[in-house]
Order: C-alpha cells, then structure tokens, then sequence
C-alpha cells in the first residue's frame, strides 16, 4: 500500500492563525542568531523565506531547526504554522509541524 502524503497547500493560499502543509523552496536563509530569552537561556533562531510558484512567505526556524536546511533546498513543511509577524505571514514549525529536506542544492545560491 502506498504511502498517503498530506494535502499541499501553495504559498498565496497561507493565512495566519492557520496550520499548513506546503512543499517550498528555500529561497533565502540570513545568518543564525543566538539570544538570550527570558528564561536566561541562549537559544538559536535562523529568519529565510519559502517561494513556491504562488508566491513567496517568511521562514523562521527555532533551535535544533537552524540546521535542518540550506539556500536552495526543496522542502516539506506538515502542520506548519502560519502566523503575522508585524503585519506580514510567516511560516515556522510551531509545536507539532515537521520539516522535511526533498532535495538539497549543490550549490546553494540565490533563485
């Protein structure tokens, strides 16, 4: 028997205060950043973007999750966040998402 695979959604479609599922591109990743958060630990958070054929939508990846992709990698995100960071959507992991690496670049570059 086959595997199911979730249903897809495309970029323009993502709304906030929504879960998602969305097969992207990573078409930009910025440098990880560390912080100290209010508990007074360090943690690690890495901003890029998604672009699919629809469109293009924030990233930001938490922890362990910086190190999951690079610049150009096709990849599955599954019951993803959508939130609004400052009037503009963005996609993270929240509590329950996965991500998943489809294909990774050989070069990463800009797309």
């Amino acid at each position: 028997m086959a595997a199911s695979r979730p249903p897809a959604t495309f970029i323009s479609d993502l709304r906030p205060s929504r879960m998602a599922t969305l097969e992207a591109t990573v078409s930009q990743l910025e440098p990880v950043r560390e912080f100290e958060a209010r508990d007074g630990l360090k943690k690690r958070v890495r901003n890029g973007r998604l672009k699919d054929a629809t469109g293009e939508i924030a990233l930001v990846l938490w922890g362990n999750e910086v190190d999951l992709v690079g610049e150009g990698d096709l990849v599955r995100i599954v019951e993803g966040w959508v939130s609004d960071f400052r009037g503009r959507p963005q996609v993270s992991l929240g509590r329950a998402g996965k991500l998943e690496r489809l294909a990774r670049t050989e070069s990463p570059g800009k797309i």
